[in-house]
């Protein structure tokens, strides 16, 4: 398997690099050079993902925030992380969608990556690299996690019978900024 990349066409020449990576063994150290600010990704609880198209949602709202230097993280990556989530706060965001040391399925995207980034990237897991479309796996999302996202993006049951989950996340994460 490999890091899969993605270009957004509102966004010229601007690239979303991902490796979803399971089995991951060294997530506590991770999050410590995250805070430390020694690596410059974005760490996500793959298993708070439903899919790509949430990803790619959060990924170009983090982009037009940047080009419009709307930032309301301190970087890009964080910033990505921010605008998974359903939440207005920025802590509550990156606690419940960012890595911590029990995560043992990681999303690891890097924006605008070169050769060695990318390398970097492969290099700082501990896990086993796998296809990032492993995430639309109707078996991704644990009976135990949906009740955690229904939760956290506040999503009916009734609003289920007439979209899926991943469209009713992407509908707020794309109306975050909008929606009170």
């Amino acid at each position: 398997m490999s890091v899969q990349v993605y270009a957004y066409e509102l966004f010229p020449g601007r690239t979303l690099h991902v490796g979803l990576f399971h089995d991951v063994t060294n997530a506590g150290e991770l999050l410590s050079q995250l805070l430390a600010q020694t690596i410059d990704f974005s760490l996500i609880n793959a298993e708070m993902v439903t899919g790509l198209f949430p990803l790619h949602a959060a990924a170009s709202r983090t982009l037009l925030s940047s080009q419009n230097n709307a930032l309301m993280t301190n970087t890009l990556h964080s910033e990505l992380v921010y605008n998974l989530s359903g939440s207005r706060n920025v802590t509550d965001s990156l606690r419940r969608f960012g890595i911590s040391a029990a995560t043992t399925k990681l999303l690891i995207c890097a924006f605008d990556a070169d050769a060695a980034k990318l390398d970097e990237m492969r290099r700082l897991v501990q896990g086993t690299l796998v296809d990032v479309a492993g995430l639309e796996s109707p078996s991704h999302v644990t009976p135990a996690t949906l009740q955690q996202l229904k939760k956290h993006y506040k999503i009916t049951d009734v609003e289920l019978t007439a979209s899926s989950l991943t469209d009713a996340i992407v509908t707020r994460i794309a109306t975050k900024s909008v929606n009170k």
